[in-house]
């Protein structure tokens, strides 16, 4: 052999890939390849097109991307000598990438035409053979993995029966108003199905890089509030064969959206529950907070029934309150304020007519700021929402103001908020959130050393009343939250997939 067809062997030989090989097939395929030499961002294959080539690593790192490259979805990194893509898709003719594969750094690899490989093929059967032996052994491998995953879980992949269909799911996050509120309803649910049936496992974990891996097996994964579904994740679940993350919520903050889209996953989620849930509850918030009702009960508990200046709370009525976001909840407790008689002053980007007719006036964020005696935060997190209270936004607030958020932990700036608490500027605040609450909400930490210094400066503050994110915690938005949830499973199996899904909260292609 040449020296070049010797260095290809040579490589072949060092391919797991090729372990399976005969030499003779090996130095058939050398006389086919060619070295190539290649710069950092240099594109091999791409999304969508035909595989005209497969190729080995020989030095260096290539990526493979799902999606524009841009957008930095990486599907896996390729580093090592010996190691090989773009071999299976270049096996049909016509076949196309399932991944952009590029350079990252200078690279040193070989490539083979595809179509010389298949005429190689097609010229030598025992070649063929051997390849098809080893796509079999790889696929048996496969089948016994999933099968003991499986059975590890008390199912099998054969539980399908006649012409029923099975939709296995997997609910992170769980814990006992999850299990006491799906079980029954589950059961209930299947009984109307027609050709299906919907499984649903349940783990205390929440979803993340590290628990993803438990999702193997499942056809769809059933989310909450402090899940993690980061690209990572994404990919990891779209490896794995998950094709849907149904969120028992409204909000998908922590779900990268972009990415389920990249990766052809289905993200629907809970768009309404009860909206009057939460807005009741950033009222009681409110109240309990404004007339010391904590501090005032502990007292009458230990037979303190005396009155005094630590008790003292002010009239709502004819105050000036302040709405941030006046969507559907936000919108709801306007209500409930111009029931108090109160001033209502809002700020949105959408303002919201139905508020303007009960009294409410739109003003600045900074005019909300300087008139509020109370300001109440309702708006999603966005990028743009993200610590919309800050050490910036401190000097603008009225003096001793009232602060109540049961939206999201984001919206504070948590050592803005301390500074606030400590000078006064902030004079007190109901929260229902926090925007580390990860680490802790939805679980038992009694026994525990909590290690979050603001955490603990927050709970060991009299003028701070909190709740773990409860607000929406209400017979009727959990039975809301649970036949939502297991309708949009329905419809996922129904083939109302991606876009097409009705509580989709994918982002839409820019055309």
């Amino acid at each position: 052999m040449a020296t070049n067809t010797n260095e290809a062997f040579a490589i072949l030989k060092d391919a797991v890939t090729f372990e399976f090989a005969e030499d003779a097939y090996l130095k058939e395929i050398a006389k086919l390849m060619t070295k190539e030499e290649c710069d950092d961002g240099h594109v091999f294959a791409k999304e969508g097109e035909v595989s005209a080539k497969w190729f080995i690593l020989d030095e260096g790192t290539v990526l493979r991307y799902k999606g524009p490259v841009d957008d930095n979805h990486i599907l896996d990194k390729l580093e090592g000598r010996g190691r090989v893509t773009a071999l299976f898709h270049s096996l049909k003719e016509e076949h196309v990438s399932y991944s952009t594969v590029v350079a990252s750094g200078h690279v040193k690899l070989w490539s083979v035409d595809a179509k010389a490989y298949r005429d190689l093929l097609a010229s030598h059967g025992g070649f063929a053979l051997q390849l098809a032996a080893h796509l079999a052994r790889l696929l048996r491998h496969e089948s016994k993995v999933s099968r003991a995953l499986a059975q590890a879980r008390g199912s099998s992949p054969d539980d399908d029966k006649g012409d029923s269909k099975t939709l296995r799911v997997l609910c992170y996050d769980t814990t006992e108003w999850v299990r006491s509120g799906f079980g029954p309803a589950l059961m209930e649910f299947n009984k109307g199905l027609e050709n299906l049936q919907i499984v649903m496992e349940y783990t205390e974990d929440r979803l993340n890089a590290r628990s993803a891996a438990y999702a193997t097996g499942y056809d769809a994964v059933c989310t909450f509030v402090n899940d993690t579904a980061d690209s990572d994740v994404i990919r990891m679940l779209s490896m794995l064969g998950v094709k849907m993350i149904a969120q028992r919520a409204a909000g998908f903050d922590r779900i990268d959206t972009k990415a389920a889209l990249t990766f052809g996953l289905t993200v629907a989620r809970v768009p309404a529950y009860s909206p009057y849930a939460v807005a009741e509850h950033a009222m009681s918030l409110l109240m309990t907070l404004n007339r010391k009702i904590t501090r005032a009960s502990s007292r009458v508990h230990m037979s303190n029934f005396t009155l005094d200046s630590g008790l003292m709370g002010m009239d709502i009525h004819g105050k000036t309150v302040g709405v941030m976001g006046t969507g559907k909840i936000g919108g709801i407790l306007c209500n409930i304020i111009k029931g108090f008689g109160a001033n209502l002053i809002c700020f949105d980007v959408f303002e919201n007519d139905e508020v303007k007719q009960i009294g409410g006036k739109y003003v600045t964020k900074d005019e909300l700021y300087e008139q509020s005696d109370v300001i109440f935060l309702m708006m999603p997190l966005l990028p743009s929402t993200h610590h919309t209270l800050n050490m910036d936004t401190l000097p603008k607030l009225k003096q001793g103001v009232l602060l109540v958020n049961t939206s999201r932990g984001g919206l504070v700036h948590t050592g803005a908020l301390l500074e606030g608490l400590k000078t006064g500027r902030i004079g007190g605040v109901g929260m229902d959130v926090y925007e580390n609450e990860a680490d802790y909400f939805f679980q038992d930490w009694s026994a525990k050393q909590i290690e979050d210094p603001q955490l603990v400066s927050l709970l060991g503050n009299n003028n701070v009343i909190m709740t773990a994110h409860q607000a929406f915690f209400t017979k009727e938005a959990v039975d809301k939250i649970v036949s939502t949830t297991l309708e949009n499973l329905r419809d996922y199996a129904k083939g109302m997939t991606g876009l097409e899904h009705p509580n989709s909260c994918l982002p839409k292609p820019k055309e």
